[in-house]
């Protein structure tokens, strides 16, 4: 039964999510870390799909890792028009992955560690065309957002404008050259303007390296950097993170992110936890291109995740409490 259940997973993301044809050269990168039961029922999917696949493991990389792939491991990235990575090792900051992308490669990527029922409802089990219309639903507005306001009942309480900054619709799916994306989806994301981005987050969801917190975490934030971060232990925890990086930039805001997927559950894996429909994710330090945001250059990237919140653009309350207003045409998910 386990190895039928992956099967079905690895058609899913190899035929649907990174959308293989017949004669691609496709790389399905996995860790140290990772079910080998999951990497190999992906390279099935991809030589059963008429690809010439292959399948890389690397040593699993801490998250605030800045170290550089090898030769040998950029010569492969670097070959492939597709990479299908399924590691916790947060390999699309990498310079590899970026020359991939430049070159052309599509690259999606998952971490099924914790989220294992979701990687494959997430995907199958629900209304994906529905999600992804919404998603579009959502962009529409935020572009024309000049005050979106983000309030928690645990006191989160931030503004910034989204005004005309570019929409990341996250599907999972890849199809045009230089693509990437994480799945399942899907989720909305952009960068706010930096410049207007003030006030307190109060997070009660995943902190990095990728679990829950276990009492909130306050984090201010002045004109898109981390001004200060208060609380208990996971509070020091935080701070030690971002001190580990060693770079200053890893503290800018870089992206705005609102969960869809009505199969997610918050279970202390962090692409099931932003994923969740209504949970609101906050990401910090790598800005992809595609945000076109002023961030500059970082090697590394985290997520801050609240469970639940309201989000009001001009004044319109687009999300409360984890569900969406379907006045504003964001109905008929469940």
């Amino acid at each position: 039964m386990r190895s039928l259940r992956w099967g079905e997973f690895g058609n899913a993301a190899v035929r649907q999510m990174a959308n293989v044809q017949p004669g691609e050269t496709l790389l399905v990168l996995a860790d140290t870390w990772t079910d080998m039961d999951v990497a190999e029922a992906c390279l099935v999917a991809g030589l059963n799909a008429g690809a010439d696949a292959q399948l890389l493991v690397i040593p699993r990389m801490d998250p605030t890792d800045t170290t550089e792939f090898n030769e040998s491991i950029t010569g492969a990235l670097v070959g492939a028009d597709v990479i299908l990575g399924v590691c916790p090792t947060m390999f699309m900051e990498k310079d590899a992955v970026r020359v991939a992308r430049e070159n052309g490669a599509r690259v999606t990527a998952t971490d099924v560690i914790g989220m294992e029922d979701f990687a494959l409802e997430g995907i199958t089990g629900v209304d994906y065309q529905r999600m992804n219309e919404i998603a579009e639903r959502i962009g529409e507005i935020w572009i024309k957002t000049r005050h979106c306001k983000v309030t928690s009942p645990a006191g989160t309480d931030i503004e910034f404008s989204l005004l005309d900054r570019p929409i990341d619709i996250g599907n999972g799916m890849v199809s045009k050259p230089g693509e990437s994306n994480f799945f399942p989806g899907i989720s909305v994301a952009n960068a706010p303007i930096e410049s207007t981005i003030n006030g307190t987050l109060v997070v009660d969801g995943n902190i990095p390296p990728g679990r829950l917190v276990r009492s909130p975490v306050t984090v201010r934030i002045e004109n898109g950097v981390i001004a200060e971060i208060t609380g208990g232990a996971d509070a020091a925890a935080l701070r030690s993170h971002f001190e580990r990086t060693g770079d200053p930039i890893a503290t800018h805001l870089c992206h705005f992110t609102l969960g869809l997927n009505p199969r997610a559950r918050t279970s202390g894996s962090i692409h099931q936890d932003e994923h969740v429909l209504g949970a609101i994710t906050f990401g910090f330090g790598e800005q992809d291109p595609g945000f076109g945001g002023d961030v500059p250059p970082c090697g590394v990237h985290c997520d801050l995740v609240l469970t639940t919140g309201t989000i009001e653009c001009d004044g319109q309350i687009l999300c409360k409490d984890n569900e969406l207003n379907a006045d504003l045409g964001l109905g008929g998910l469940s």
